[in-house]
């Protein structure tokens, strides 16, 4: 008889046992790692305007990150990585001025400093889509005389005049003359005195 009753109560121990491990297993489960995760960091080139990109990309070239300025839409503007490098190896400096923006059109002018010393200027226009030069319409344009005139432009010098004798000097109302002075000859100043066809005191 004490079989049955020792049968019946080992049930019971483990239905208590399995009751409390399930009940605890809820808090001891780590948090969702979706939670903890942080949110993906926003795209640099698309954060960029259309202004912002066009300096950007001049900016990567100047400090001769030629990868950063490919990605930033040389790849839109060369057949391929080499050609748009080699494209560069003569310019030490690009500055860029930009003229205006109208949507995803920028209009700039160029001047780009080369080995040698000279300077090429360019404008035209950029267009940016999704903080990328996608296409560009840019031409060589030629700079100012450095000073304003070119030589057609500039005066013909007026010969000297030149006097035979004090007689044509003083026609000619520029009596007395010194050295320097147009018209001014050794064969005038009869006494040698720096002054020539001087008038006669007496």
């Amino acid at each position: 008889m004490a079989a049955p009753a020792s049968t019946s109560s080992a049930p019971a121990e483990v239905t208590a046992t399995v009751t409390s491990t399930v009940t605890a297993s809820p808090e001891k489960r780590p948090p969702s790692p979706e939670k903890s995760a942080p949110p993906p960091a926003p795209s640099t080139s698309s954060a960029l305007g259309a202004e912002a990109t066009v300096v950007a990309y001049f900016d990567a070239i100047n400090a001769q990150d030629y990868r950063a300025a490919w990605e930033l839409g040389g790849k839109n503007l060369a057949g391929d990585y080499e050609t748009f490098v080699d494209g560069l190896a003569g310019t030490e400096r690009d500055t860029v001025r930009i003229l205006g923006v109208a949507g995803d059109t920028v209009r700039a002018e160029l001047e780009a400093l080369q080995s040698d010393g000279s300077l090429k200027l360019f404008e035209g226009t950029y267009t940016v889509r999704s903080g990328v030069i996608t296409s560009a319409e840019v031409r060589e344009v030629e700079g100012p005389e450095e000073d304003g005139t070119t030589p057609s432009d500039e005066p013909e010098a007026s010969p000297s005049p030149s006097y035979e004798n004090c007689d044509a000097a003083e026609e000619a109302t520029v009596t007395p003359l010194i050295p320097g002075d147009p018209g001014y000859g050794d064969h005038l100043d009869a006494d040698g005195d720096g002054i020539a066809c001087e008038p006669d005191p007496r």
